[in-house]
């Protein structure tokens, strides 16, 4: 689904822009949104979801710091 993610995000925001998911999930809006260049705040009820939302934002935050051998 990242693919109409990213479409929905070129379609109706812009570079800078913050980009609210009230139901963030796994934080893939998230991360195509950082990816893309703007911001993010999301929320996050399940405490699994959370845990693995701050760990892919994490990575699209910080490219530089990922690599083969990173956990």
């Amino acid at each position: 689904q990242l693919p109409v993610i990213r479409r929905c995000l070129e379609l109706w925001s812009n570079p800078d822009d913050v980009v609210l998911s009230p139901f963030a999930g796994i934080g893939s809006e998230g991360v195509c949104s950082l990816e893309m260049g703007r911001r993010f705040v999301g929320c996050e009820l399940k405490g699994s979801y959370y845990e693995q939302a701050a760990k892919n934002l994490h990575i699209a935050a910080n490219p530089a710091q990922v690599g083969m051998f990173n956990e």
